[in-house]
């Protein structure tokens, strides 16, 4: 009897988390919150040794495919207030985590422009430089200006602005930790009546030729811009939007709706409309936002139409707003998960446009001018690792 029961043991199947293939299926489930892994590695050796691994940390962004909002980015680098984080303890992302950019002259000025894709864009105008960054470790590429869009002391001072896209376009590759792949870098540079930009692509490391259009009005050098298929986006000084084709390597001018008004540049913001596939115009008017996309009409000419829907803002804020101020600014956008930022004398909020939830992420500097641009940071928090993990805030 004591035999019998010995043999059914010695072939009873192994319990699910002592088997390592079931166990690795079972965490590639996690949910993609910073936390997730982290606290996965902490329950013991054989589950840290299987959420550190390259290979599993690749398929994981694969299962999940969609990176989490993290944060935003603001102004200067190094500054008080350069990241503001989104999510709460403990997912929540300090800004102290990230590695800063190094630059060679302690008292430059880098300034963001944008982040996709887990990288994030910065330039420094008087040293006519562009770096691609990594937050989460810290890489960069230090990319020099074209020769043709740097300033010089005689001529026009040019303000300009910059867009990264990564490039990779092997079958199944996952946007977030792109730092070692193919990239394109595009520069636009504004003067008096003329637009000047150019592409950079990274496995050649060389920049293309520059194309410049004649405009009468300029770059915007502190407006994220928006990517929709191959096209880059930005908006002009004037009202309209600038559009850059990274494939045939265009500029081409976009007029804002004729009934939109379009009068601050803080009051229109570019979208991405019908899956991404399609480009859109968010308007502020008093307290609504007008949401416009542009489409063929029978004839098959392209326009802007004005969409059905409306979000009336009177009402959805929690706080209190002054009497005498009521203005909202649209100061930031994110492609990934369809957010817009709001600005407001009582705080900073964060709109997300399918179900017009709201909710603040950041009180209103009182010493600061609050039109600041807002660049959103997604990505999976799994670059750091072993030694990064060790910093987060674990409450088991």
């Amino acid at each position: 009897m004591s035999r019998r029961r010995c043999f059914s043991q010695a072939l009873a199947p192994p319990a699910p988390l002592d088997n390592n293939d079931l166990l690795e299926e079972i965490l590639l489930r996690l949910p993609p919150e910073p936390s997730s892994l982290p606290r996965a590695s902490a329950v013991c050796k054989p589950w840290r040794g299987i959420v550190s691994d390259p290979q599993f940390i690749s398929r994981f962004r694969k299962h999940h495919r969609k990176p989490p909002l993290l944060g935003f980015f603001a102004g200067l680098v190094g500054a008080t207030r350069f990241f503001t984080p989104v999510l709460e303890s403990p997912n929540r992302i300090p800004a102290a985590r990230f590695f800063l950019p190094q630059s060679q002259h302690p008292r430059d000025q880098w300034r963001f422009l944008g982040c996709r894709h887990g990288l994030a864009i910065l330039a420094n105008e008087y040293q006519h430089e562009v770096i691609v960054w990594d937050p989460l470790t810290g890489q960069q590429h230090n990319i020099p200006f074209p020769p043709g869009l740097r300033n010089n002391k005689s001529g026009p001072v040019w303000r300009c602005n910059a867009a990264v896209l990564c490039a990779d376009s092997m079958d199944g590759h996952v946007h977030g930790d792109c730092f070692s792949s193919p990239f394109k870098l595009v520069l636009a540079c504004g003067g008096y009546k003329q637009i000047n930009s150019c592409l950079y692509d990274s496995v050649s490391r060389a920049w293309g030729d520059i194309v410049s259009m004649v405009t009468a009005h300029g770059i915007l050098p502190i407006r994220s811009n928006v990517l929709i298929g191959n096209t880059v986006y930005w908006l002009l000084s004037g009202k309209g939007i600038l559009a850059f084709d990274t494939e045939t390597q265009t500029l081409c001018e976009i007029e804002n709706p004729v009934d939109a008004h379009c009068n601050c540049c803080w009051f229109c913001q570019p979208l991405q409309i019908d899956g991404g596939t399609g480009l859109g115009l968010a308007v502020m008017s008093k307290l609504s936002i007008q949401l416009w996309e542009r489409k063929s009409n029978c004839c098959g000419v392209l326009g802007w139409v004005m969409m059905q829907k409306t979000i009336q803002l009177e009402g959805m804020f929690s706080w209190r707003m002054p009497r005498d101020d009521k203005w909202v600014f649209l100061v930031g956008y994110d492609e990934d998960t369809n957010v817009i930022v709001l600005s407001t004398m009582i705080g900073n909020f964060v709109l997300q446009l399918e179900s017009t939830q709201i909710w603040k992420i950041s009180e209103r500097d009182a010493n600061k001018n609050y039109y600041m641009e807002f660049y959103p940071y997604t990505n999976f928090y799994t670059t750091g690792r072993k030694a990064e993990w060790k910093r987060m805030d674990l409450k088991l």
